[in-house]
């Protein structure tokens, strides 16, 4: 075998090895964004509005609302879950929602040290502008 068939028989080998572990890599990755996304699918996010009322003062319309975020997962606890809103929630004041953080850019998330366990609840609750329940989705859930 002549050195130039043999310095190209290694490099096909060399490019055919590098190939299956960039193959491996995305498999592996397609694997977690798969299962990622399955798990948002284990987090329910339901309102139930407590009451509704006209301020006298301003006459602007509130509503108290009650959330129950609930993991259906069977498996595994929630470390860590973040809730994204837009504008549809207009709180009637930054006191008005508690038992969760709301972070500058109005994402909602646990409390520090609070888990939500396997086919448990946890509830939060806040009151909004008008009487329409604000548009809430899952944006990350991390399981422990």
């Amino acid at each position: 075998m002549s050195i130039e068939i043999w310095c190209q028989w290694k490099f096909y080998r060399l490019n055919l090895t590098k190939m299956k572990a960039i193959f491996a890599l995305c498999v592996m990755l397609l694997a977690l964004s798969v299962a990622a996304a399955q798990h948002h699918n284990d987090i329910t996010i339901n309102h139930r509005m407590v009451g509704s009322w006209t301020d006298s003062a301003t006459g602007q319309c509130f509503s108290q609302f009650e959330v129950t975020i609930t993991n259906a997962c069977n498996s595994a606890r929630v470390c860590s879950l973040c809730i994204g809103t837009d504008a549809t929630c207009r709180l009637r004041d930054n006191n008005s929602i508690w038992n969760v953080v709301r972070a500058h850019n109005g994402d909602i998330t646990l409390p520090a040290n609070q888990t939500i366990n396997a086919g448990a609840s946890y509830t939060f609750g806040y009151i909004v502008h008008g009487t329409v329940a604000p548009t809430l989705c899952v944006k990350s859930v991390s399981f422990c």
